[in-house]
């Protein structure tokens, strides 16, 4: 497990999404879990870093994809974790409906996704989130609602430290053709590719010294200006 800054770790090694632990005196909250074979080794750096997971409060999924949230219904038995999502998600995550899908290859992706990632976890949320509201995590995490790449995909932004945490709206390097750079998540996974940039417009008015993504290492220096130079500011 790597400290990316004070209280803010990044699970190493994982096959797929990142998965961030947030540490207080409080206890542990994490930021997606990963797949689901991805569990025992979360747990296992957990404690090599010192900390006790059985302080583990709360997990934090920033969309219901299933590389994000394989290993959600494994960590929420152990270690009875409430879940916390945007309200919008809440759906797919209970499993009362299915992700949207814009075109037929969505909808085949879905299902092989499905079929070798996990379908829905039909976990319970705890607490749905809107737009605006602040975690009391990290010393204030504000919830930004940011569609697209799915309905309640969401970024939480820490604003004293300049720290966000962007989920899948903006992927460090492609995962598929190795290209690197920040950049938007590939168009075929995105229930909204045009909403997406959209969203990530809203990012142009934030203070951003740290950028956590779902995918690939987090921006340490000059975070603020990769994302202008892609999002067009």
């Amino acid at each position: 497990m790597k400290e990316i800054t004070q209280d803010v770790y990044l699970i190493e090694g994982l096959r797929a999404a990142n998965v961030y632990l947030l540490a207080s005196d409080d206890g542990l909250a994490l930021g997606d879990t990963g797949m689901a074979g991805d569990v025992d080794w979360i747990v296992a750096q957990i404690v090599e870093a010192g900390y006790d997971p059985s302080a583990l409060q709360s997990i934090i999924v920033t969309h219901a994809h299933p590389d994000h949230i394989g290993g959600l219904p494994k960590l929420v038995r152990r270690f009875d974790a409430q879940v916390i999502a945007h309200q919008a998600e809440v759906p797919y995550l209970e499993g009362t409906e299915r992700m949207p899908a814009e075109s037929w290859m969505q909808r085949v992706t879905a299902w092989l996704g499905a079929l070798f990632l996990g379908g829905a976890p039909q976990i319970e949320v705890a607490k749905g989130l809107e737009d605006g509201e602040v975690l009391d995590l990290l010393g204030g995490l504000r919830v930004i609602h940011t569609p697209g790449h799915t309905p309640g995909s969401m970024c939480l932004y820490q604003e004293a430290r300049h720290i966000l945490f962007c989920g899948d709206l903006l992927f460090n390097g492609h995962p598929f053709t190795g290209r690197g750079g920040l950049q938007y998540p590939p168009r075929l996974f995105s229930v909204d590719p045009a909403e997406v940039q959209r969203s990530a417009r809203r990012l142009l008015d934030l203070e951003i010294d740290l950028l956590c993504p779902g995918h690939g290492d987090p921006i340490t220096r000059e975070a603020e200006a990769k994302i202008a130079a892609l999002v067009g500011g």
